[in-house]
This record gives structure tokens, sequence and C-alpha cells, in this order.
């Protein structure tokens, strides 16, 4: 696998997107690094997840070629389409945005983590799926402690059982 830089970009615009990861990333590290000694903790202890919504493929291969190790995608469509030209050898992939239980299937083998298990429906769908294919899925569930109508999330009951 060639190694990414702005050096080698493509074109002139990927090369000042891989120059903002770059800073970006310095940058976020640095306060990463400022908060965790100012909190009394170990900067290693604090994951860093590069969410890549909109992203081109490209870049978020140079992201990981710097050393970002988690990435979080938003949607299932979006997750495929850049699945096989990701660079994920060693690197955990998580869904970070909502997920229909009719897309279960699309993204269970893909993704380390769903984060954003909002129904018992939808877990239940994970949970089938991942035994039919003989691998864990991680999952970190909703839980909607205001009751609020119009967000999503299972309540604390149903969390609970």
């Amino acid at each position: 696998m060639e190694s990414l830089s702005a050096d080698n970009a493509a074109s002139p615009a990927l090369a000042a997107r891989f120059r903002d990861v770059e800073e970006n990333l310095k940058v976020i590290r640095e306060r990463i690094e400022e908060a965790a000694v100012s909190a009394g903790r170990n900067p290693d202890d604090v994951i860093l997840m590069a969410v890549t919504k909109t992203v081109p493929v490209e870049v978020i291969n140079h992201a990981l070629s710097l050393g970002v190790d988690y990435m979080g995608e938003n949607r299932v469509q979006e997750l495929n389409a850049k699945y096989d030209s990701l660079h994920r050898e060693g690197k955990h992939i998580h869904l970070i945005g909502h997920l229909q239980t009719n897309k279960v299937k699309q993204v269970v083998g893909k993704v380390e983590m769903i984060q954003s298990v909002d129904s018992f429906r939808v877990a239940q769908a994970i949970a089938a799926r991942s035994r039919e294919s003989g691998i864990v899925t991680h999952a970190l569930v909703e839980v909607n402690i205001g009751r609020e109508e119009n967000k999503s999330g299972v309540f604390p009951e149903e969390a609970m059982s």
C-alpha cells in the first residue's frame, strides 16, 4: 500500500485536504493531551474517532495512515460505498448514525460497534444477524430518559430488561 501524503495526492485540491487533515490532527491531539493532563488522566487513554460523513475515501485513508485508529460513519449507504476502499487493517469502524432494521444485514460484519441502537427491534436484528455470522457486534443503546416523543431511544425500563 502506497503511503498517502500531500506530496503524492492526485490533485491540488486533494493535497490541500491532506494538509488540512494533518494540521487538524496535530491541533486535536495537542488539545486532547492538554485536557487529559489537566484532568489528571493519561492522554493515551483517550480515543480519537474521526467521523467521516461526506468525507472522500482518499482523505479518510490519509487520516488512517496518520494513526487515526477509530472511524465513525454516519450513514449505512456511505459506509457501504467506502468500505472496500478503506485501509481497514487494525482499525476500528463504528456506525454512529441511525440504523433501520432493514439495513442491519448491510452493517453487521463491517463494523465493530453500532453506537446508535434506538429500539429493541433493532437490537434483536443485530443480535440475530451477528449470531448467523458467528461474530460479536458491540452496540450502544440510546436511552430516552426524558421520555420525549420527538427523540429516539428506548425508555429506561426497556433498557433495563
